[in-house]
Parts: structure tokens; C-alpha cells; sequence
């Protein structure tokens, strides 16, 4: 059983599998699970805004919806745990490549573990899109769980 698991999720549905799994192996009672939603930083809302205008006046509508859709996913993770007696934090940050942002948080939080899911991509894809999961295996600072289960 696992007392600092870092969560990375990207909102599809095979992110109910993910916590499933976070679920099996956090020590209840004990464990803090660190849910973690990356954007784009060039659709990340400036910080202090909470709708789609920022403090100076512009509008910032596609880094509104990006923002809105990553708490909520947050929030559904957050509340598929909330009877699993375990410590929940929701953190939303802004970088780019994701697997960068994984890893810097999981040095920040000392995690002993990463959880997050995988999807199978053709080769071509690979090629134009490097996996998430794979450079966050390559370059974890701890244990790695994959859930690879993406439908029902």
C-alpha cells in the first residue's frame, strides 16, 4: 500500500479505471492522493481569473473551457474517492510537455508512486505524439502503475 500517490489524469473515460486502481492500492486512512490535471500553458487562464475575462479585460474563451473541463475532471476524480478514507488534493497546473509537469510534481511531493493510465496509440501516432505514460516510465523519480483498461 502506497501513502503519496500523484494521479496525473487527462479527463477520458479510462480515467475511472485509473482511480479504481488508486483505490486498491492507497493506504486508507493513511494515504494523500494528489490528483493532477495538466493544460497547455497557451490555454491556461492567467492566475486570479475565474471566468473567461482576465484582470486586464481580455477574454480568454478557449482557456476558460480548457480550465473548466480540467477542474472538472478534478472534481470527479476527487469525488469517485470521497469514501475511501484518503487525504484528496486537487492540483491544476500549466506546462507543456505533460510527462514534465508529471515528473517535476512527483519530486515535489516526494510521491512513491504514479498512477495514470495509458492509451493505445497506432505507431504513427507515437511517432507524431510521443506517449505520456512512456516518458513518465522513462524518467520517474518513483514506482509507476499503468492501468491499461480503457473500456467497459
Amino acid at each position: 500500500m502506497f501513502n503519496i500517490l500523484l494521479v496525473p489524469l487527462d479527463g477520458t473515460p479510462q480515467s475511472v479505471y485509473v482511480i479504481d486502481l488508486v483505490s486498491r492500492v492507497a493506504a486508507p486512512g493513511k494515504a494523500t492522493v494528489h490528483l493532477l490535471c495538466v493544460v497547455d500553458p497557451s490555454y491556461a487562464l492567467p492566475p486570479g481569473s475565474e471566468s473567461d475575462i482576465a484582470a486586464d479585460g481580455l477574454t480568454y474563451p478557449p482557456a476558460h473551457a480548457q480550465t473548466s473541463f480540467a477542474r472538472s475532471v478534478l472534481a470527479a476524480a476527487a469525488e469517485q474517492l470521497a469514501d475511501r478514507n484518503l487525504t484528496v488534493e486537487q492540483h491544476l497546473r500549466a506546462g507543456n510537455p505533460p510527462a514534465d509537469v508529471v515528473i517535476e510534481q512527483a519530486r515535489l511531493l516526494t510521491a512513491e508512486v504514479i498512477v495514470m493510465g495509458h492509451h493505445h496509440l497506432s505507431r504513427l501516432r507515437r511517432w507524431a505524439n510521443p506517449s505520456t505514460s512512456g516518458e513518465v516510465i522513462d524518467r520517474s523519480p518513483c514506482a509507476v502503475l499503468i492501468e491499461t483498461r480503457d473500456k467497459g
